[in-house]
């Protein structure tokens, strides 16, 4: 291989590695509990695979600070396929804090390094069971898939639109919070109607210490609300899992300016 050529491989594989890293960067798999640098060898990985696998690049490629454009285009494309996954995962955590707030158990909480932020117990207990129904039922197989496919269909070095997966994606933000609130309703309907009894309670009999009593009844119903309703809620998430093929293909069809 010439010496250009060599140089024009290369570029590519970078590419490649460029939107597998942005891949990585929000994908919730394999996550912020796994360490950067096992992460970044992963990316490194997975991208010399690809982009030996991908053969030569199909556009020219030269080295200079046109590069950089590509670059950050590449990173946008991964990040758009890794945060579409993390979005449908996202609707648990979503459907965990609505519940927190209800039952009163938002005091509780601990440090979520995969959102950079504090998490309530049962926030915790959310999304630990929507990556175990995705892993289960084999999600991140298929956004995989799609990120390979997506090398195939949106080739390195090659014009792609990149706005046109914007709207697509603004889309399933308000279908991640739909959905996490469908999921929270049991919840938020039986904590409603215990406040509303406590408050004519207080009103018929004000002389009661209510606040101690309507704690614990406000808590324990709404755990155990949350508890009954786990099998509607992995029903509900394992139903929305199924929708990402279409998403992906509609992300994908987008930004080949289909």
């Amino acid at each position: 291989m010439a010496a250009s050529g060599f140089v024009a491989y290369a570029i590519a594989i970078a590419l490649v590695m460029s939107r597998v890293g942005g891949f990585m960067v929000l994908s919730p798999v394999p996550g912020a509990y796994v360490p950067q640098r096992v992460r970044a060898m992963l990316a490194v990985v997975l991208g010399l695979m690809v982009g030996l696998l991908m053969g030569p690049p199909k556009a020219e490629l030269d080295f200079g600070l046109e590069l950089l454009p590509l670059a950050v285009k590449e990173v946008i494309v991964g990040m758009l396929i890794g945060g579409a996954f993390r979005l449908v995962v996202i609707a648990a955590e979503f459907m965990a804090g609505l519940v927190s707030q209800a039952s009163w158990l938002s005091a509780p909480s601990s440090l979520n390094p995969d959102l950079g932020g504090q998490t309530q117990a049962i926030g915790q207990i959310s999304m630990m069971l929507a990556l175990l129904l995705a892993l289960a039922t084999g999600v991140h197989r298929t956004v995989l898939a799609y990120l390979l496919e997506s090398f195939r269909t949106l080739p390195v070095g090659t014009v792609t639109n990149v706005s046109g997966g914007i709207p697509p994606f603004l889309g399933l933000v308000g279908r991640s919070f739909d959905v996490g609130m469908s999921l929270a309703l049991p919840v938020l309907g039986i904590s409603l109607a215990v406040q509303t009894a406590l408050a004519l309670v207080s009103r018929v009999a004000p002389s009661l210490q209510i606040f101690n009593i309507g704690f614990a009844v406000l808590v324990g119903s709404g755990v155990v609300t949350f508890m009954a309703s786990l099998p509607s809620i992995s029903d509900g998430l394992l139903a929305y899992f199924q929708g990402i093929p279409s998403f992906l293909d509609e992300l994908l069809l987008r930004m080949m300016g289909a």
